[in-house]
């Protein structure tokens, strides 16, 4: 491959992972993606940077919202088409 194919393939690849990260792909397209991780130690590193960043943020307490602010954003939110059809 070219430097510019590599790049191109590396710009697919990283769009993919978070899909890859949530097992939303075929067993071949996870084979092709971890074959390219494999063999590019930047996308491995990235890969490894959003597993951790993903494993933090789950690991992270929930908190409660106040009602009020619920009610607050739905004020600002467009009517539903479901709204409109009952």
């Amino acid at each position: 491959m070219t430097g510019k194919e590599d790049t191109e393939r590396c710009t697919k690849i990283l769009a993919l992972l978070p899909r890859f990260i949530e097992n939303d792909f075929t067993v071949e397209e996870s084979a092709e993606i971890l074959e390219h991780l494999s063999k590019c130690p930047a996308c491995q590193a990235e890969y490894e940077s959003m597993k951790r960043l993903l494993n933090t943020l789950e690991d992270m307490p929930s908190i409660g919202v106040p009602r009020s602010f619920k009610d607050a954003v739905m004020r600002h939110l467009p009517p539903s088409k479901e709204a409109g059809d009952s």
